[in-house]
């Protein structure tokens, strides 16, 4: 065979074995409703920058050839991504095309003073404390999702059901734990009180980051903490991620309330549990916040900056790693008047685009540009506020992300 027809031959194999996914599910194809405030031609990686996501593109390549491994994307934003509304609809859209990996990095926010994302459940106890990005975050070891909770109660627990909304199965055989791992941590335990043939094995791979591996899948996670020895007196937590043994995709969702430009880079151990989640896509949706400001108080200069440092710590957990960027939508500040400070923004993202060589979604085009956010809020798509989504809002958000990715991806075959 020679090397051109076993590349035709190849390519040929890719369009068959992606139909093949595509098919299972028809409604990924199309979208589920049609609003006319939504420029639907638009939705596309931008013209130019979908180059740039090949390298995801080929590892979605090999996964359909050998139905192996694990394709790993991290989404990091802020409170439009720790609701989890518009990830979670996203996540399940590519686990329906590629298989389920397992829910992927989670957080008991309401352990920080926080929402929860509503789509898995948590009781906790003990005295807990934390800290934040968007707070000062002095004294404190920021984990990746700019969070950390801290105990010195060796009574604390928490119970996390990570498929509450029932529309995947989230079970899970291993579980990636971030926490402090000094000889003076409090040591986590896991529980099962409904099998007694439940066991686990924990296998530490770095300071701040074990493997737990479960005997059998795991439907809840039941942790609780242990004294073993006199010196430990408390336990540091940034998350933890959930993964079962099949081959399929993980889709992380990285989110903080408040969260600016700048947030992110505050954090000590970000590029070391990114570089353990092993992306192959990220995601950054970040800029409401930041644009959110008055016009005299806009700080151009501040915010190309702040994102050049992010992309230097994304690209240092995993060189040659695709990025694609996300314009923020359109909003109305607080005093009615419409945001003008979005322009500027986009035109910074399509500047680091071109110097790191990063993928564009332009979702304020695709949502309508300047003042659509008013007939978003007319269609039940964003709120009252005129700056967050509704639930449907948010879904309708995830499945053009969704479209728009996997666009992309199909042209090449074209």
């Amino acid at each position: 065979m020679t090397g051109g027809f076993r590349m035709i031959f190849f390519n040929i194999l890719l369009v068959l074995l992606f139909t093949s996914f595509s098919n299972q599910k028809n409604d990924l194809v199309i979208f589920k409703n049609v609003y006319p405030c939504i420029d639907y031609e638009k939705n596309s990686i931008s013209n130019g920058t979908d180059k740039f996501l090949y390298s995801f593109f080929n590892h979605l390549d090999h996964f359909i050839k050998t139905r192996m491994g694990k394709i790993n994307i991290v989404h990091i934003g802020d409170s439009h991504i720790q609701a989890d509304y518009l990830t979670n609809e996203t996540r399940t859209l590519f686990q329906q095309t590629f298989g389920n990996g397992g829910r992927g990095f989670i957080f008991p926010f309401r352990i920080a003073n926080t929402n929860n994302p509503i789509n898995y459940s948590l009781i906790f106890g003990g005295k807990w404390s934390n800290c934040k990005a968007t707070q000062s975050g002095e004294g404190c070891t920021l984990g990746l999702n700019g969070l950390e909770i801290n105990t010195r109660d060796s009574n604390s627990y928490m119970i996390i059901d990570p498929e509450r909304n029932g529309r995947m199965d989230y079970s899970f055989n291993s579980l990636k734990l971030f926490y402090h791992t000094d000889e003076d941590s409090y040591s986590p335990i896991f529980e099962n009180k409904k099998d007694r043939d439940f066991f686990f094995d924990e296998q530490p791979v770095e300071d701040g980051y074990s493997q737990f591996f479960f005997n059998k899948p795991q439907d809840t996670v039941n942790m609780r903490l242990a004294k073993s020895f006199p010196a430990q007196n408390h336990f540091q937590f940034y998350g933890m991620s959930l993964e079962n043994n099949n081959p399929g995709l993980l889709y992380h969702a990285i989110g903080l309330n408040g969260a600016f430009t700048k947030t992110y880079n505050k954090s000590t151990l970000f590029t070391k549990e990114l570089s353990a989640l092993e992306p192959d896509l990220v995601i950054v949706s970040l800029g409401t916040n930041d644009n959110f400001l008055p016009e005299s108080r806009y700080c151009r200069f501040c915010i190309k900056d702040n994102l050049r440092t992010m992309l230097d710590n994304i690209r240092a957990s995993k060189p040659g790693v695709s990025i694609l960027l996300v314009t923020p939508g359109d909003f109305y500040l607080k005093n009615g008047t419409h945001n003008n400070n979005n322009g500027s923004y986009r035109a910074i993202l399509y500047e680091l685009a071109e110097e790191y060589n990063c993928g564009v979604w332009d979702f304020n085009a695709v949502m309508g540009g300047d003042y659509s956010i008013k007939a978003w809020v007319k269609y039940g798509l964003a709120r009252n506020d005129y700056v967050h989504y509704s639930k449907k809002g948010y879904e309708v958000q995830g499945e053009l992300l969704y479209r728009a990715i996997m666009d992309a991806y199909e042209k090449r075959f074209n």
